[in-house]
């Protein structure tokens, strides 16, 4: 009974390390898609949703509205953040920009605005705060918000 159990326990543990390894080397892969695309606009000319990075995000956030996604590679909520980032990016296409901004990377802007939980979407319009969802957050809401603050001049 007890070489079982030895037994079985080296199996599970020989199958986490594949998996964690595995993750581990996913995780690499989407970080480097992501840091490929940085300060690209993503609406303003392709409906494509890249990242910004500290050194572009003043300049990317000064004027109109425009929809920061704050998120990190290792977090499983940003990862499903995501796709609702993107359909909402190809969504709002001409009307707002839409960015992504890795916390890791850009820790100082993280503190700026107060990020303590991610995924975090920040709205803004002129370089003001008008709105934030903290946690994942439906495409519906973040339209209906951003809607809200196109009326407003």
């Amino acid at each position: 009974m007890i070489i079982v159990i030895v037994l079985f326990t080296s199996v599970l543990s020989v199958i986490n390390i594949s998996c964690t390894s595995h993750a581990s080397n996913h995780e690499e892969t989407a970080s480097e898609a992501f840091s490929k695309n940085t300060d690209k606009p993503l609406l303003e000319n392709t409906g494509e949703v890249v990242t910004i990075t500290e050194s572009a995000f003043d300049d990317k956030i000064k004027s109109g509205i425009v929809i920061v996604d704050f998120f990190a590679t290792w977090c499983k909520p940003c990862k499903m953040q995501t796709p609702i980032i993107e359909e909402t990016g190809k969504e709002l296409s001409g009307k707002s920009s839409v960015y992504k901004l890795d916390i890791d990377k850009n820790p100082s802007i993280a503190n700026r605005y107060s990020v303590q939980s991610i995924p975090t979407i920040i709205i803004f319009k002129d370089g003001k705060v008008v709105s934030q969802f903290v946690g994942l957050t439906e495409k519906e809401d973040i339209l209906s918000e951003v809607e809200k603050f196109s009326k407003s001049k």
